[in-house]
């Protein structure tokens, strides 16, 4: 698949990325991606379900035509975004837009299946235990392995010295613990939080290999240390917003959020973690159904999403909102409109460009970030329902 640079003024040859993309999701398996060697440093990737639809009573269900699940890369020359190789994998959207994970130097990748198509067109969604693992060289993404997790897999981190590799089960109510070694993942463990627990994501902390995992049914995230033949639960859980669902640490700043999905009073809670544990700062309401949350490469700025309804209602739309935060408090600097049930959010290793995954529309909306605006620049069109996503920074 040939790569386009997308410019900062609109071009009608933007568009041949739709076609080509559409192409692409219409060749056999094996032939999903032309293979085109890019050595950007590092990249940014977009998981795509190709399977799920939302009813109109806001359920999810299996579509009646679909595409094939993939993941594609997304790199970066300074603020702009162009969209590299891609590979057929299984993808999800059922569960938070956290079910990938890249390494720092891109050079291998872990993406999670929360939920596969079930037996016919309508039919309810089964969850998934699979797991994928790629190998990232020369910007080619090849699948290296696949293991089976808990019941409906969700966020996946890796630790900091890439030894761990940790997956929430949000199904099954528990968190797997790999070893890593030599990019595979090995000797599952389990830890049991209990079916009523629902953890979605899980992160590790900065300078650290303790994480933190997102027990949605408990309203609370639980802290996971490290123990010399894997890591354990520390006993007490720190309350957050309720119905918590997407985390993010921010490696630059120390700082975590956590955005409550609440369907009265939705809103996020902004925690850090020190000797004793897990704190939280203070909490802020944010806009109905903030499914997708993430920080600047810097920290200082906090992107949250709003789905507003808008897979089940095609009138609503969805936004999203920047946040400047420090110690004591959040303040709102920029608020734009996004497509149909927005998902991941990347932003750009300069923090000047910010990507929104829109579902629904099939298509990653494309934003300038300013001070204290954001401005949309254009639509890229996948032919896929973008449903998660990392990047290396």
């Amino acid at each position: 698949m040939d790569t386009y640079l997308v410019p900062r003024k609109k071009s009608h040859s933007l568009w041949r990325l739709g076609a080509l993309t559409a192409l692409a999701f219409s060749a056999a398996p094996s032939t999903l991606y032309a293979k085109t060697a890019l050595d950007t440093p590092r990249w940014a990737i977009s998981v795509n379900d190709g399977h799920s639809i939302t009813l109109p009573n806001g359920k999810m269900a299996t579509g009646s035509t679909y595409s094939p699940d993939s993941a594609v890369l997304i790199g970066f020359h300074g603020s702009q975004p162009f969209i590299g190789n891609g590979i057929e994998l299984p993808g999800s959207v059922q569960g938070p837009p956290t079910m990938a994970w890249v390494s720092p130097n891109s050079d291998w990748a872990i993406v999670t299946s929360g939920a596969k198509a079930g037996s016919a067109p309508g039919a309810p969604l089964v969850p998934d235990t699979r797991v994928s693992v790629l190998s990232i060289e020369h910007g080619v993404p090849k699948l290296i392995q696949t293991v089976e997790a808990g019941l409906g897999p969700s966020g996946v981190a890796v630790s900091n010295d890439q030894k761990w590799a940790l997956v929430a089960n949000r199904v099954g109510g528990t968190v797997s613990v790999f070893k890593v070694v030599n990019k595979h993942l090995v000797d599952e463990k389990i830890i049991d939080f209990g079916k009523d627990s629902n953890p979605t994501t899980v992160e590790f902390l900065p300078n650290s290999q303790d994480a933190v995992v997102v027990l949605r049914k408990r309203n609370a995230l639980a802290l996971l240390v490290r123990e010399k033949d894997g890591y354990r639960a520390a006993p007490n859980m720190v309350s957050v917003w309720s119905s918590p669902n997407t985390m993010d640490i921010s490696h630059a700043s120390g700082l975590i959020a956590v955005a409550g999905m609440d369907k009265v009073a939705p809103g996020v809670s902004i925690l850090r973690a020190n000797p004793a544990g897990l704190h939280e700062l203070y909490r802020f309401p944010v806009a109905p159904g903030p499914e997708p949350l993430h920080f600047s490469p810097d920290g200082r700025i906090l992107a949250v999403g709003s789905v507003n309804d808008s897979n089940a209602h095609p009138e609503r739309k969805g936004s999203v909102s920047l946040y400047h935060l420090d110690e004591k408090s959040a303040t709102k600097i920029a608020e734009a409109p996004v497509g149909h049930w927005p998902q991941g959010i990347i932003f750009s290793p300069d923090g000047h460009t910010l990507i929104v995954q829109n579902n629904t529309d099939q298509s990653l909306g494309v934003y300038h970030v300013e001070p204290e605006a954001l401005t949309f620049e254009r639509d890229i069109p996948l032919g896929v329902g973008p449903s998660a996503s990392a990047s290396a920074w």
